[in-house]
């Protein structure tokens, strides 16, 4: 354990691998975000230099294992780090990827009128978005990104979108909805930063995501909402690489309901 804690600790200052899967008994087991095991081009087990064993658990971002592998002079003991990837796979909606990375259980919500926030805001708004709220409710990605939700105090989606009017000058050089190609606002953090949508005339789910910074700078990730969550929680590399995605801990969704 304390190579497995020297290994973790090492981690944490950005030394990785390649994503590993489990090996138990000499045989594969799948796991999600892992490369193929066995076979051509596929992690080696059993043999005179595979794996015989090696079983993993996630935090945050990695994969660590400890297990066994086969040498010359016989089994030796294994740490394997590992970096997940979080690629969506196919029929996976990005809701499910945020719970599997924030151990959330709870069963969806689905008690929004999204037909009368619309018609409030007077936009149709991107499905990912609505499932987020659907799934979780009002509150806070690891205490740094604060959802707009309708109806919650506070941080009431429609509220927010209808008083961007009154600060206009504060999101130049885009307009604000409803103007054409105008900003609506869907996120906040107390590190002095907002996630808005830039809005258009086609599908909502196409939309941009675009952040503003505390000194008035926007950038622009052309994604939708479900992945540019996802990302900012576990993706390091730019343009992503928030202050989520580098700490050592799980992730968490803070619920403020009831409060």
């Amino acid at each position: 354990m304390a190579e497995l804690e020297r290994v973790a600790a090492d981690a944490v200052d950005g030394a990785g691998l390649p994503v590993r899967a489990w090996v138990v008994g000499g045989r594969a087991a799948g796991v999600p975000d892992g490369p193929p095991v066995g076979g051509e081009g596929g992690l080696p087990i059993g043999g005179k230099a595979g794996l015989l064993e090696l079983r993993g658990w996630v935090l945050a971002e990695r994969w660590f294992g400890y297990g066994v592998t086969a040498t010359a002079d016989g089994p030796r003991r294994v740490v394997v780090l590992a970096r997940r990837s979080f690629v969506r796979p196919p029929g996976v909606g990005w809701v499910a990827l945020l719970r599997e990375a924030t151990g959330r259980t709870e069963p969806d919500r689905r008690g929004f009128d999204w037909a009368a926030t619309e018609a409030a805001l007077g936009t149709p708004l991107p499905g990912d978005y609505k499932d987020i709220v659907d799934a979780f409710g009002p509150g806070s990605f690891d205490e740094y990104l604060d959802l707009l939700v309708p109806g919650a105090v506070g941080t009431d989606l429609v509220s927010w979108g209808r008083d961007m009017a009154r600060y206009a000058d504060l999101y130049r050089p885009y307009p604000v909805h409803p103007a054409p190609g105008g900003v609506l606002i869907w996120g906040t953090s107390e590190q002095e930063l907002s996630f808005h949508w830039l809005t258009g005339p086609g599908d909502p789910d196409d939309w941009p995501v675009l952040v503003q910074y505390v000194g008035g700078e926007w950038q622009r990730f052309d994604c939708g909402t479900g992945e540019f969550v996802l990302r900012l929680l576990t993706d390091r590399s730019p343009p992503f690489a928030f202050p989520p995605s580098s700490g050592p801990f799980p992730h968490w969704f803070a619920s403020w309901e009831g409060s």
